[in-house]
């Protein structure tokens, strides 16, 4: 097997469903050579990195990093998208960082109570208890909510009958129809998504972060930090990011990479050629403006992963991510095990 690195991972500190060390440990058991964890908009505890620090002499390194939740760079609006920017190697004591922190765990919360109105009127059984119990913690997202509507069974009813819904406006709309199709293709776990929870759903259960730094903003924040700010997962945007517009953030250096490795459940859909050349174009983007490359299993749990790592084709492109990263010389090993 080629060596497997991992830059781009999510714990129970934001939507994840391993803690640090279930997930470290699942990571080690499988080969893994490099960890980064990268919860939504927050950083690892003081617990937890005191943790952490006894791993350090373990095969398996880890790498401290968030996922910053921002909007498009303002230049681009009035589209309006998620952007997800990973940085790696952050110092997890920095006052912006953690300012940036609090405030989107606060419009999280108000956010899920926006999502969980929504639902309700959709017929859905749902309270922001029960997704509250599921983050156990005020990191709450999507995938907690989708844990509180399977917590009932006559939930399944409703989802069953919005799917319903839409397979049969399909039959008359091609749009519809190729959305449709995408999400049988991809299966169950993607049911939610397609139907109800984000922003092009068949339904509207989707609400927006209240609070989001722009893209340029989350690089300087990253960057304050000590970190790389690097695009995460593509494809997510691509409806409202061009490849044009992308490259010309390489070029102007302000974002300092992009993912390349991500997306892996497309391939086996309709969405396997795209991806393919997508993926392609960023490689040689990257090359271009000497950015760097990243990626991972974007992994919430442990099927995740396991489902990751025995796709080797795929991850084992990740092999000298971090080697490359350190070259730079942008980053600082302190926030990692590396020696």
């Amino acid at each position: 097997m080629s060596t497997i690195e991992t830059l781009h991972t999510h714990t129970t500190l934001s939507d994840g469903k391993l803690s640090h060390k279930e997930m470290f440990d699942l990571a080690e058991s499988l080969g893994v050579s490099v960890i980064a964890f990268t919860d939504h908009d927050t950083v690892p505890t003081s617990a937890i990195l005191d943790e952490l620090e006894t791993f350090r002499a373990r095969k398996t390194k880890w790498i401290i990093g968030s996922e910053i939740t921002s909007s498009l760079p303002k230049e681009l609006a009035p589209r309006e998208a998620t952007v997800h920017v990973i940085g790696l190697f952050l110092d997890p004591t920095n006052k912006d960082l953690l300012d940036h922190c609090h405030r989107a765990q606060k419009a999280r919360i108000k956010r899920m109570d926006q999502m969980v109105s929504k639902l309700q009127k959709l017929g859905f059984k749902i309270t922001a208890d029960d997704c509250l119990e599921m983050s156990g913690g005020e990191s709450v997202g999507r995938p907690h909510i989708i844990m509180a509507l399977n917590k009932y069974p006559e939930n399944n009813l409703v989802t069953e009958r919005i799917r319903l819904e839409m397979a049969n406006e399909a039959s008359r709309n091609p749009e519809i129809q190729e959305r449709y199709a995408h999400m049988m293709q991809i299966g169950e776990r993607q049911y939610p998504y397609a139907l109800f929870l984000s922003p092009e759903a068949y339904r509207d259960g989707y609400a927006e972060h209240e609070y989001m730094p722009d893209l340029d903003e989350a690089a300087r924040l990253i960057r304050g930090a000590g970190g790389v700010a690097i695009l995460a997962h593509y494809f997510t945007i691509r409806n409202k990011m061009s490849l044009d517009e992308l490259e010309h953030l390489l070029a102007e250096k302000r974002i300092d990479g992009i993912e390349i490795v991500y997306g892996m459940r497309e391939y086996g859909t309709d969405g396997e050629k795209t991806i393919i050349r997508e993926r392609e174009a960023l490689r040689e983007m990257a090359k271009r403006h000497n950015a760097i490359i990243a990626g991972g299993s974007d992994a919430h749990s442990r099927e995740d992963l396991e489902y990751y790592i025995t796709n080797d084709w795929f991850s084992g492109e990740t092999a000298g991510f971090t080697a490359n990263i350190l070259a730079t010389g942008r980053v600082d090993k302190k926030f990692s095990s590396l020696e």
